[in-house]
């Protein structure tokens, strides 16, 4: 593992934990392998872009890896938030957000993605890894 990943994760790890302030949510558009180099970009106040630089050639040179937002951005305190829901609703309507930069970031995430899924720990945008699967016996039915 090279040094820009263990600060990748330790970035990440310090941001998004219960003693930081304030305290934050990371947004991951893309998985993070061979990484080289990393960049933090301010994009305002509490929204924090990770961009990396792969080796690997299945990916482009530098890529937005994701997003750290803090919680008041989203209009939401640490402390009167009691289940994950409350957070997944702030996410799916994002029209509720009044900070423009992370209004227009998390509904162009919802848009591209088309929406978010709770697998009882986390939470995902629907990828191609939550696609229906054809039934094949359905689609034999259909040739005959």
């Amino acid at each position: 593992m090279s040094d820009a990943e263990d600060e990748l994760k330790k970035i990440i790890k310090t941001r998004t934990s219960k003693k930081s302030n304030p305290v934050c949510i990371f947004i991951k558009v893309r998985e993070a392998k061979d990484v080289v180099d990393l960049k933090m970009k301010d994009l305002t106040e509490g929204l924090l872009e990770l961009r990396v630089s792969s080796k690997n050639e299945h990916f482009p040179k530098w890529y937005t890896h994701g997003y750290i937002v803090a919680l008041p951005n989203l209009r939401l305190n640490y402390k009167d938030i009691k289940k994950k829901e409350q957070i997944l609703d702030v996410l799916t309507n994002p029209n509720r957000i009044k900070q423009p930069i992370t209004k227009q970031i998390i509904s162009k995430l919802d848009k591209d993605f088309g929406g978010i899924i709770s697998d009882g720990k986390k939470l995902f945008f629907r990828t191609e890894k939550f696609k229906k699967t054809k039934d094949p016996f359905k689609v034999r039915m259909k040739t005959m």
